[in-house]
């Protein structure tokens, strides 16, 4: 949930609650307008069929999608259209010949990368920051973005749930309560969606109770969240909650989930954890299934894991994710170098009987907690940068508890505007009281697999989690 510019944002947390709740109802019911609509439901009828389709049928598939999307883009996409690499592709028809593409290359060639019909497709725009802030904004058609729905929705008919459709709570960066607010509602509710949207930035521990009473008052059949968020939900639950709750199945996604946060989450709960990784591109998508196992979905898109050669990984090897989404033409990307890496299972046979390739973990979104002024912890900060397209690279740094330093590497045209901007959004999710301190720099440090920590803490994340009441 996305409340707009910063005006209509104040004006939002101005409103008494029971506005809100009409403002979030209005705002959730064009949501389900633009998500489930005519491409949704044909999407979701072929997967609902593809999930049971054996390995050569899912492979044929992919290979004539592929082809279709790559000749169209290839075709009228200036950025390929314009190279000789690229048209040479509509000769040998192989994809390994074909440049990666860098993040970097994304971003300062997006112009030529949009469609020249994108307008006609319906697009919407999109953006993402990454876990090293770099902030990319791009169209997604419609079609890309209603599929995208599809593949959630049949991940949630994998527990047996129905979403849109059956009451869902959600704890994952919704800015529904006001980054200063000291007392409940910290939440707000959707009647168009059935949805309680829970807000991730005010899980301290004088709060969890009233979070566990309101799981009480609203019984969700399904909750999802950060993996942060949800266990310190549940954790919150287990102190101060009824026990009454019986939840379908818990949804984590967006950062790495670690064991004794699906432990602690399933154990409370009493559901299991479904993890779900995916990206604002939408050029991947693996999904856990009920038996416990991760498939990288062949019919979203062209996945290749490959060493640091550019070399196919075999069964039980990590690599990273090079990707060709071809779901989304009015910004096609083309073995585009995400950034995340997993390990390849080595079995290879599924236990559920579906098809796909099994990843044995997603790595790379590892993060920690910062401590705010007031004493909460808040994880998945990328959204700071959302709207910074003159920042090239950012992470935040802790030090002490309540005070936060954003460490950015600047594009010529950076100023004031800018950081005023990223101030800002620190101070909606940190709070005022949060001293917010701002370091420039040429490079940020990079560890050995060329990644960069987003969040990088030097506080005992373990004994920040008991000073709020859980164990770490």
């Amino acid at each position: 949930m996305n409340y707009g510019s910063s005006q209509q944002r104040g004006l939002y947390f101005r409103m008494p609650f029971a506005i809100k709740k009409l403002a979030a109802t209005a705002y959730g019911f064009n949501q389900r307008t633009a998500r489930y609509g005519e491409h949704y439901r044909r999407h979701l009828a072929f997967l609902e069929r593809a999930q049971w389709m054996s390995a050569n049928e899912l492979l044929e598939y992919q290979r004539k999608r592929l082809w279709e999307f790559l000749e169209t883009a290839v075709r009228d996409v200036p950025f390929y259209r314009d190279s000789p690499e690229y048209q040479a592709f509509l000769d040998h028809h192989d994809i390994a010949k074909l440049p990666i593409l860098a993040k970097a290359t994304v971003r300062r060639k997006a112009a030529a990368l949009h469609h020249p019909a994108w307008r006609q497709m319906h697009s919407r725009p999109a953006h993402t920051s990454g876990t090293s802030g770099q902030a990319l904004h791009f169209p997604l058609s419609g079609d890309c973005f209603q599929r995208e729905y599809a593949f959630r929705a049949l991940h949630y008919a994998w527990s047996g749930s129905k979403v849109p459709g059956e009451r869902v709570a959600f704890c994952q960066g919704h800015p529904v309560a006001h980054y200063d607010r000291q007392q409940p509602p910290f939440w707000v509710r959707d009647w168009a969606n059935d949805s309680l949207m829970f807000s991730s930035y005010h899980l301290s521990a004088c709060n969890l109770r009233h979070y566990a009473a309101e799981l009480d008052r609203f019984q969700p059949l399904v909750i999802c969240g950060y993996p942060s968020s949800l266990y310190l939900l549940a954790q919150g639950y287990k102190a101060h909650g009824s026990g009454s709750l019986k939840p379908r199945a818990a949804y984590t996604a967006s950062e790495t989930l670690f064991d004794y946060q699906r432990r602690a989450i399933e154990e409370i709960f009493g559901s299991k954890v479904f993890d779900w990784y995916g990206n604002s591109e939408m050029c991947a998508n693996i999904v856990e299934c009920e038996a416990g196992e991760k498939h990288l979905k062949l019919e979203h898109s062209l996945v290749e894991i490959l060493n640091e050669h550019d070399c196919p990984v075999s069964p039980g090897d990590t690599g990273r994710l090079v990707c060709t989404g071809f779901g989304n033409l009015a910004f096609p990307l083309v073995r585009y170098d995400i950034g995340d890496m997993v390990t390849l299972s080595a079995n290879q046979r599924s236990k559920c009987g579906r098809g796909g390739i099994l990843i044995e973990r997603v790595l790379g979104r590892v993060e920690d907690y910062v401590l705010t002024a007031d004493g909460r912890l808040v994880g998945r900060l990328d959204h700071l940068f959302k709207d910074s397209l003159n920042v090239l690279e950012a992470q935040v740094l802790q030090r002490e508890p309540g005070v936060v330093i954003i460490r950015l590497v600047r594009s010529a045209a950076y100023g004031p505007a800018d950081e005023n901007a990223i101030r800002a959004e620190a101070s909606l999710r940190l709070g005022s009281d949060t001293v917010v301190r701002f370091e420039h720099v040429d490079a940020l440090p990079r560890a050995a697999n060329g990644k960069t920590r987003f969040i990088d803490s030097s506080l005992n994340q373990s004994d920040l989690l008991r000073e709020i009441g859980i164990p770490g």
